[in-house]
């Protein structure tokens, strides 16, 4: 260590207080040259100053050699300047720099940029957050809430592109963290040896493991809409009513699903109208929500009365 100390191998940080980090010379690459940038680290921070953004979330030293924050907003205010309204997507998410970012931009710039970030559940040794993906999550959080706190994240010297550390507008810091699964409905199993049992598991058709969300976001993307549209909840005779894209589509999952619950979903189109000019809207239902067959057939007669015509049961 004196030896690495006298030969100035140890970078301990701008102001000396960094963890210890022994320095590379280009005199020590024996082949080809070390990569070069256009942009200064102090236009856009380096990896010391990415580690340090995370501390300052508590989130240090879980991920190793982060991007930080001002390099990417560089980037996102190089290429989204002209359109505040952009979609972000980042394939390789890692700790959610890309999130931070967008969020920070949309602050400064009262910008509405989305992101959408993807990540693999690589594993972190970290016993809190025992995967990437839920280092990501909780940065976002946390970051969220700094922001909206108004507390500059980044270097304290600022990167000179926003004009100063003004408060920010209001922000939307709200996020969904979906993951890629099978299907949540069962497939049929055309083996005729277990023809009584395979009868039987397809009285109810939904995997047993999952839960009401898990299916209603299957049935948005079966149907080909927006994961991101407004989803409002409300609760009819006790059974739990999504209702998605101001009543394009009204989805209830619950059992025992009686006629009187299907007169009051119907009730609602109406209301869609008057309140967002509707012009159709589709209902689904699980296929064993109904109490019997006869409510079943009857559920369908009562919808088409109220000009919904779109009506599945899965």
């Amino acid at each position: 260590m004196d030896r690495m100390d006298k030969n100035n191998e140890i970078w301990f940080g701008v102001n000396g207080e960094q963890i210890p980090q022994r320095k590379s010379f280009l005199s020590e690459i024996k082949d080809g040259v070390t990569p070069i940038t256009l942009w200064k680290y102090e236009e856009v921070g380096h990896n010391h100053e990415a580690n340090n953004d995370m501390k300052k979330l508590e989130l240090g030293g879980i991920f190793s050699n982060p991007k930080p924050v001002r390099l990417l907003l560089q980037t996102l205010l190089l290429s989204t300047k002209n359109n505040t309204n952009d979609l972000i997507l980042d394939f390789f998410s890692g700790s959610a720099t890309t999130a931070h970012a967008v969020m920070e931009l949309n602050s400064r710039d009262s910008g509405n940029r989305k992101y959408i970030c993807v990540q693999l559940p690589e594993e972190t040794y970290n016993e809190e957050f025992p995967i990437i993906c839920k280092v990501g999550e909780e940065r976002i959080r946390r970051a969220g809430e700094k922001i909206i706190g108004s507390e500059v994240l980044t270097s304290p010297k600022n990167d000179g592109l926003f004009g100063g550390t003004e408060v920010p507008p209001p922000l939307d810091i709200g996020f969904k963290v979906l993951k890629l699964n099978s299907s949540n409905i069962k497939t049929w199993d055309s083996n005729f040896e277990n023809l009584e049992q395979n009868l039987l598991d397809s009285v109810e058709n939904i995997k047993e493991d999952r839960t009401s969300q898990d299916l209603l976001y299957e049935i948005l993307l079966k149907y080909g809409l927006d994961l991101t549209l407004l989803m409002e909840e409300l609760e009819i005779n006790g059974k739990k009513v999504f209702i998605i894209g101001s009543g394009m589509l009204v989805v209830c999952l619950d059992d025992n699903i009686d006629i009187d619950t299907v007169e009051k979903i119907a009730q609602l189109k109406k209301q869609f109208v008057e309140d967002y000019g509707l012009d159709s809207m589709r209902v689904v239902f699980k296929d064993s929500s109904f109490k019997d067959a006869v409510v079943k057939t009857n559920a369908l007669y009562i919808l088409k009365q109220f000009e919904i015509d779109e009506v599945v049961s899965i």
